[in-house]
């Protein structure tokens, strides 16, 4: 059973790279996984050397944290630059990011929300 997101979301409107090709986890030894790319660590780790996951140079830790990875390199993210407390859901493009200035669209204001535009592929 796989998730696909409605089409009526944000996510399906803003483009179609929206596609989400695997949701991120925590995987021991990711160096050596067949599926070490898909860990969080090792996402956030590669934007934030590029410095595509945080607005502020000067700022310890980073402020979008990668929960999917899209079709085309992009990624769905949990930003905390606007709330430390509630990250949003957002869609980080990754060929519109620079250093310290993240091109990023808003998904769902709270994780649970998006959550919601989760529609299992048994449910249609």
């Amino acid at each position: 059973m796989y998730s696909t997101v409605i089409d009526s979301t944000p996510l399906t409107i803003i483009n179609k790279r929206c596609q989400i090709e695997r949701f991120l986890g925590i995987i021991k030894n990711f160096s050596e996984h067949p599926y070490g790319v898909y860990d969080i660590g090792c996402c956030e780790t590669s934007l934030g050397e590029q410095g595509r996951n945080f607005y502020d140079e000067d700022l310890i830790g980073s402020e979008l944290i990668p929960i999917a990875k899209l079709a085309w390199g992009d990624y769905l993210c949990l930003n905390f630059h606007y709330d430390k407390n509630n990250p949003s859901v957002d869609f980080l493009d990754y060929e519109e990011s620079y250093e310290c200035d993240p091109a990023t669209s808003n998904i769902a204001e709270t994780f649970q929300e998006f959550l919601s535009m989760l529609l299992s592929k048994n449910t249609k």
